[in-house]
């Protein structure tokens, strides 16, 4: 009898142990936020407005993520400037804590991925066309105050010819962009952009996490890359939306689940799938059927 309540003891303790280590894990997970316009990366992060001392919110994406450990929260306030980053989740530091998925919640906010052309970027040509080259090639992608321009492309295959370009269109031809002005328009003068920077999100190797409420725009190759090894990936009322290649790319074993989003006016593809990739799709709008790739 004693040892049958040794056991039970033990048991009892073990539990209790268990449950301890449970709430200490759930007590380490944290809120840190973002704000673009009065954020400061010296600051900790811990507080949505500048309180006292250290006590405030980080600048960028970038910094939050720096302090952040599994299941914490990162919320961005939005101040309805565009959070001009991208940024890479990988690892289980940067995966759920027991129930505590690891999530980015974004208030509506933007991130984009566009570069602003300089005025001496442009070459004039003839007839109203403009030509930029971009440091990077690859994919392509030209904006007009943040908004997708239409691209000219030939009903058959073979090079563009410049002179068929409409007014207000854009061409790719032998790696630089083409494009034939407006009506009184000078393109130096005006806000266009290019699609710069690489791939707004990168994920790799994480488990457990959510993207919620925000847009992933005018990146050069795809506004989400879920790269491999990804399980139990939630993305909620996401936009992705004006990026070179895709909106959305689901490669290797990862799986992903899409609700209430949009994956529309991507150049290429809206979703590209590849390998053994699975992305389920509920009450998600596509601009084009999604492709799956071996």
């Amino acid at each position: 009898m004693r040892n049958v309540l040794r056991f039970v003891d033990f048991q009892t303790g073990l539990l209790c142990f268990i449950s301890l280590l449970c709430l200490a894990q759930s007590a380490e997970c944290g809120v840190i936020y973002v704000d673009n316009r009065a954020g400061n990366n010296a600051l900790n992060g811990i507080s949505p407005k500048i309180v006292s001392g250290k006590n405030g919110p980080v600048k960028t994406i970038k910094r939050a993520l720096e302090y952040a450990r599994p299941g914490d929260k990162i919320i961005l306030i939005n101040n309805e400037i565009p959070y001009h980053e991208s940024f890479t989740l990988s690892g289980k530091r940067f995966s759920r804590l027991g129930q505590e998925m690891f999530t980015i919640l974004g208030n509506g906010a933007t991130i984009s991925g566009a570069i602003p052309i300089p005025q001496n970027g442009w070459r004039p040509l003839k007839d109203g066309l403009w030509r930029v080259t971009p440091f990077r090639k690859g994919y392509f992608n030209l904006y007009l105050d943040g908004k997708t321009l239409p691209e000219y492309r030939p009903e058959a295959e073979g090079e563009v010819k410049l002179t068929e370009i409409p007014p207000g269109s854009w061409a790719v031809h032998r790696g630089a962009i083409y494009y034939r002005e407006l009506k009184n328009q000078l393109p130096p003068r005006e806000a266009f952009s290019l699609a710069g920077m690489s791939v707004g999100l990168s994920l790799i190797d994480v488990e457990g996490v959510q993207i919620s409420d925000v847009t992933f725009e005018n990146f050069r190759v795809d506004g989400i890359n879920v790269h491999d090894r990804c399980k139990n990936i939630i993305l909620e009322n996401v936009t992705s939306t004006g990026n070179g290649r895709c909106g959305l790319a689901v490669n290797g074993t990862s799986q992903v689940e899409v609700i209430d989003s949009s994956l529309t006016h991507n150049r290429l593809e809206d979703l590209l799938i590849t390998e053994q990739g699975v992305a389920n799709l509920k009450q998600t709008k596509l601009g084009k059927k999604a492709t799956l790739s071996p």
